[in-house]
């Protein structure tokens, strides 16, 4: 280990960057990033989806790598029967690799309460690697058709192998595999892939349980190696990924960061793991163990960790499967609608804190159910109200698609506003707190050339986004799509849209001709409080940062070039991808029909893993922000 990286790494993790402005704090609604939750994201707490008031956080048991039955048997066995004796169930998710789905255990299991689970199958560490994104495609795919052809078994959840001691839940895997259905048509709705780690910055969690008894980070001292960035902190909730997917982050530390760090079923873990469990119960979160039955933990571990659970919490800790989670959140969460649809698609549920209370609210908008949902922290229940828009729409072919509706912020007091404009709705409405109001007004001016400004047409994205450019704390209008370049100001003495002043880049755009993400993405690099402005596609890559104040040349906006430049062979169009130059941007969209890259940002650097990095030194091609800042990109030695 590198001691002066990981501290560097963990100064950026505990001193987070300036706070975004609050005109983008529904940004997020429009990034690919699956690792844009933590301590300031408005969270999802227990009681908002278990409907059950006496329960204050859950705890699911995830063993890995099963392929035969006997050793996890005789490991879980003990665990197995102490959990029964509880209710009569034995909540345990066994994620599986290659198997015999005729093999009788599984049934006894299924008959106890046990769920079968995906875990891929060939257990490739990572998933992503050589330059083979169908072999890829095989062991997962795969590994979901042939756990749901286990008699009496429908598998719902996914763990990316090894995703406690490597970089393999990349971004690339959420979008390009889980969010895709198999070869026959089977999918899944949930993941517990990102690590979550808690830390001393929490202001509501004692210093006792977030510092060991040597007065050291208790949980961030399990990270694995200094680049270990698939992850995220103080976030022990559930949140949304890929649109389709509900990730369930594995609580630090795992039982191989365990023995890692102090040897096999060490005393101090199990402390470590009360201490964790404390915590969430007091933050009203989940805690999603990751365990094997190689040493590295013990039954008697968990049997002990049951038994404190009962006598320190009671009825306030649950223990449920994935399945049984998945069914509270559908039944509590989304009145009945699942996250993702029969169709293995968006179902139109997006998560929002509506009333910026801290807590996440709940919109459904599909062709059964239109409703807003409003948590009440207090009374512990949701108000419920009209949807005036859909956020997915049936095609002609019945599959469901989104329908186009942006979210941003357009008034000084941070309320949330919708904009549609396609050819099957428009609108702009508002929620003032306890109900949706309309405001025909805001499509006033939305016109560029003689041609009007559309969120979609003919379910094609055209690069509609609210964004708050200037930091103001109210969103421009942004148009970035090759026929269309614009962003727009409101300006409430004419009650209409005007052009700011503003530009992109020439050739930067939100989507590409045919709607699909062109791999522009924001990020403060210099630490001035302004996102600056990422385009990298196959083809091209730029920096650019924000100028807050008009410069000699009287621009404004992302007016500073950093770097930008042509690829000499577009990434994708090669198999596998060389390395890209030292000098450029790694691409966060490829050429081809599964373009997500697998990039995101994380400790005040930009990380990449696919096919393509898994031979590099921790599995990923970087930049670091500082080196950005030179124009130059040096990868990590």
């Amino acid at each position: 280990m590198r001691p002066l990286a990981l501290l560097a790494l963990l100064v950026a993790m505990l001193h987070p960057a300036p706070a975004q402005s609050p005109g983008n704090r529904l940004a997020y609604l429009d990034d690919p990033n699956p690792f844009h939750v933590g301590l300031h994201f408005p969270k999802l707490t227990t009681p908002q989806w278990i409907g059950d008031p006496r329960v204050e956080a859950v705890v699911t048991f995830g063993i890995d790598d099963l392929r035969q039955s006997t050793p996890y048997e005789a490991f879980l066995r003990p665990i197995l029967d102490r959990l029964q004796r509880i209710d009569g169930r034995a909540p345990v998710s066994i994620f599986c690799n290659a198997l015999d789905p005729d093999d009788p255990q599984f049934q006894t299991w299924l008959a106890e309460g046990v769920s079968l689970e995906v875990h891929t199958l060939a257990h490739p560490c990572p998933i992503l690697a050589k330059g083979d994104f169908a072999a890829a495609e095989t062991t997962f795919h795969g590994g979901v058709d042939l756990v749901a052809r286990i008699p009496g078994n429908t598998p719902v959840a996914f763990r990316t192998p090894c995703c406690d001691s490597i970089n393999s839940p990349s971004p690339r895997v959420f979008h390009e595999l889980f969010a895709r259905s198999s070869p026959e048509g089977r999918f899944l709705r949930m993941d517990s892939s990102v690590v979550v780690l808690l830390t001393t910055n929490h202001p509501a969690l004692p210093r006792d349980l977030v510092l060991d008894p040597e007065g050291r980070h208790r949980f961030t001292q399990y990270l694995p190696f200094p680049n270990f960035v698939t992850t995220v902190e103080d976030y022990p909730y559930p949140w949304i990924v890929a649109d389709v997917g509900w990730e369930f982050p594995c609580l630090a530390p795992s039982d191989w960061q365990g023995q890692r760090l102090r040897g096999n079923a060490h005393p101090q873990t199990l402390a470590d793991w009360q201490a964790a469990l404390a915590a969430v119960v007091q933050l009203q979160g989940v805690f999603n163990f990751v365990f094997h039955p190689h040493g590295w933990s013990s039954p008697a571990q968990f049997v002990e960790f049951i038994d404190h659970a009962r006598t320190v919490h009671g009825p306030r800790v649950l223990f449920l499967t994935y399945p049984e989670a998945l069914d509270r959140l559908t039944r509590h969460l989304g009145a009945g609608q699942p996250l993702r649809a029969d169709d293995g698609g968006d179902n139109g549920i997006r998560l929002l804190d509506l009333n910026r209370d801290g807590y996440l609210d709940v919109l459904i908008g599909n062709p059964d159910l239109r409703l807003t949902r409003v948590w009440n922290p207090a009374s512990r229940s949701w108000t419920d109200s009209p949807l005036p828009f859909t956020l997915v729409e049936n095609t002609p072919s019945g599959a469901r698609r989104p329908a186009g509706v942006r979210f941003g912020v357009l008034h000084p007091d941070g309320r949330p506003s919708a904009l549609v404009r396609t050819e099957n709705q428009a609108g702009v409405w508002t929620f003032d707190g306890s109900r949706w109001i309309a405001e025909p007004g805001f499509l006033h001016g939305l016109d560029l050339a003689g041609q009007p400004i559309l969120t979609q047409r003919h379910e094609r994205d055209l690069g509609v986004r609210l964004r708050d450019v200037d930091g103001d704390g109210r969103c421009e209008l942004v148009v970035a799509n090759p026929d269309q370049s614009v962003i727009l100001r409101w300006n409430p003495a004419r009650n209409a849209w005007e052009p700011s002043g503003l530009a992109f880049p020439e050739g930067v755009h939100f989507v590409n001709s045919d709607g699909h993400d062109d791999g522009v993405r924001f990020a403060d690099v210099n630490d001035d409080g302004h996102p600056d402005l990422f385009h990298s596609n196959e083809s091209r890559y730029g920096l650019w940062l924000y100028q807050p104040a008009t410069d000699a040349g009287g621009n404004r906006g992302w007016s500073r070039q950093v770097m930008a430049g042509t690829r000499a062979i577009p990434v994708g169009t090669r198999n596998p991808a060389p390395p890209t130059p030292a000098d450029e941007i790694p691409a966060f969209v490829r050429a081809g029909p599964r373009r997500n890259n697998g990039a995101w940002f994380h400790s005040r650097h930009l990380w990449i893993q696919n096919e393509d990095t898994a031979h590099l030194p921790d599995l990923v091609d970087r930049r670091a922000f500082e080196d950005l800042l030179r124009g130059i990109s040096q990868p990590a030695n």
